[in-house]
């Protein structure tokens, strides 16, 4: 029986946190591959699997991952979660030299996590900056980050934070140290900041039995020992890290142990001694494995040659480190390439979706505007003779199946021909927005006041008696006697006429119309401003 989408996804989750990425891949997947997998699901999936891939080094598949991830994360109000995947997008950017692509995303990820409220998320927001301004040559900024990076890590109850923040902090201290150095300046305060860190994140790391951190954060106290001069501590330090890396299984950080025991004989002078070490150890390393690895062991063995003399050992060595960086260059280049491309046509899909949904909305409203035009009067914005065709039965099926009573009031303004000739079409047409205002007065949301047209007004009152429609329509007709018609014209006065029907059972609505149409003219015919009441047919 095939495990639930969620329990995948858990099993995933922990692949993630035991390192386990090969099979964290296969599992998110595996959910992907489900049929019945939710969009809620997919992108857990794809937020995983962009994590896992980043681990095994397959940066494209890393970053198309999480782009389809954000499509719906960006939409979804999981602000920690939109962090988190750009904070994976920002380490596939920044590992592949793409600074200005990891630049946007970062800061997408520190906004989210400001947003949310998390501190977790705002510290790894702040640590991914730092490594980004770093990258990007802006060493004091990088710096700062690190330091507001390390100082949140102590307000959270988060044990990787914790190691994190140090070590990152520390790593940074010793890469400006090192660019300190080589311009010829004095490093020796951010060294011993470096080691303060350090030497903290190891411990931290041992507290919390974390092998995997501890060696790196040892791998991480011998360079900084090495640039102190600590030659004993550093080769005690290395043979710790390394012990520590063989008993776990991990290969590359013992292999980059034994280049810092070579870097440890160079630095106290046994030249000889270092360059056996790192031929040995370029006899046994993989290439394929470790590059930079490679790099590093021919530079060394470069510069070590031709300080000591020995020009054609030295030129064998440059030309293989010439050789390797071209090719880990052109490499790059691929990668960014293949990256850009596919970044673009993620967007670019994404911005089409939006684009035909903004298309969609834009036709939907223009649709809405042409029919609220095509049913409203364009003088008095109430609704037409249309609208009140399309609007009536639904009303009158909703009384019957409801039982609930319906009553209809058809309104005439008395003598307005009289107006038009007295006053101006001007002046009528304000007396027809008056009228239209008090007819909306005295109409609740459910009911309905209509413009049937020229000066006769219809009225729908839903759920209401007979008697009730009787006492609103004539609130109405008080209403429009005493209304100030002399605004509008010197000696204008105006009154209306009413006549009223409740829908009896079977009715139609032409039988019911008919019926208000002719308790109109029997109110007309007795005097206007007055209210007749339909008899029963």
């Amino acid at each position: 029986m095939e495990p639930a989408i969620d329990e995948l996804l858990a099993e995933c989750e922990l692949s993630s946190a035991n390192g386990r990425h090969l099979d964290g891949v296969g599992q998110a997947e595996a959910v992907l591959a489900r049929p019945g997998a939710t969009k809620r699901q997919q992108a857990h999936a794809r937020e995983l699997l962009a994590l896992h891939r980043l681990r095994l080094g397959d940066y494209e598949a890393s970053v198309e991952q999480g782009l389809l991830a954000l499509e719906y994360l960006d939409g979804s109000g999981d602000l920690i979660r939109q962090s988190k995947v750009n904070c994976t997008l920002v380490l596939a950017y920044s590992d592949t030299g793409l600074y200005e692509q990891a630049l946007r995303h970062v800061l997408v990820a520190l906004e989210t996590a400001r947003a949310s409220g998390s501190a977790v998320a705002e510290f790894w927001a702040l640590s991914r900056s730092s490594m980004v301004h770093e990258g990007m040559g802006e060493a004091d900024r990088g710096l700062e980050l690190g330091r507001q990076a390390l100082a949140l890590s102590r307000t959270i109850d988060d044990p990787e934070a914790s190691f994190v923040g140090l070590n990152n902090l520390g790593d940074t201290c010793l890469e400006r140290a090192q660019e300190q150095r080589a311009q010829g300046l004095d490093a020796g305060l951010l060294l011993k900041q470096a080691l303060l860190l350090v030497r903290e994140a190891v411990s931290v790391a041992h507290a919390q039995g974390h092998s995997f951190y501890e060696s790196i954060a040892r791998t991480n106290l011998v360079s900084i020992l090495i640039e102190l001069g600590e030659h004993a501590e550093a080769r005690e330090q290395a043979g710790r890290a390394r012990r520590l890396a063989k008993a776990h299984g991990f290969r590359s950080l013992e292999e980059n142990n034994d280049a810092q025991l070579a870097e440890v004989a160079r630095a106290e002078g046994r030249l000889d001694d270092a360059t056996e070490m790192m031929n040995a150890q370029l006899l046994v390393a993989a290439l394929e494995d470790d590059p930079a690895l490679h790099i590093l062991l021919h530079r060394s063995l470069y510069e070590m040659h031709k300080e000591s003399g020995r020009f054609e050992q030295a030129l064998v060595h440059h030309e293989k480190l010439h050789a390797l960086i071209l090719k880990r260059t052109t490499d790059t280049a691929g990668i960014q390439s293949q990256m850009l491309v596919n970044t673009l046509g993620i967007e670019q899909a994404r911005h089409e979706a939006e684009r035909s949904q903004l298309d969609a909305e834009r036709l939907r409203i223009r649709a809405a505007e042409l029919d609220l035009q095509a049913n409203t009067d364009p003088l008095t914005r109430l609704p037409n003779r249309r609208a009140l065709d399309r609007e009536l039965p639904p009303l009158m099926g909703l009384s019957r199946d409801r039982r609930q009573p319906l009553c209809v009031a058809m309104i005439d303004m008395d003598h307005f021909k009289r107006v038009n000739d007295e006053h101006g079409h001007a002046t009528g047409d304000q007396v027809l927005n008056a009228m239209a205002t008090l007819l909306r007065a005295v109409t609740r949301e459910r009911d309905m006041a209509v413009r049937v047209g020229g000066e006769e007004f219809l009225l729908v009152f839903a759920d209401t008696t007979l008697e009730q429609a009787q006492l609103a329509c004539g609130r109405l007709l008080a209403s429009v006697r005493d209304y100030h018609w002399g605004a509008l014209a010197p000696h204008l006065a105006c009154t209306a006429s009413v006549g009223v029907a409740e829908l009896l059972p079977g009715e139609t609505v032409a039988g019911w119309l008919a019926r208000a149409d002719a308790a109109l003219y029997e109110a007309k015919g007795a005097g206007r401003d007055r209210l007749a009441t339909a008899a029963a047919a």
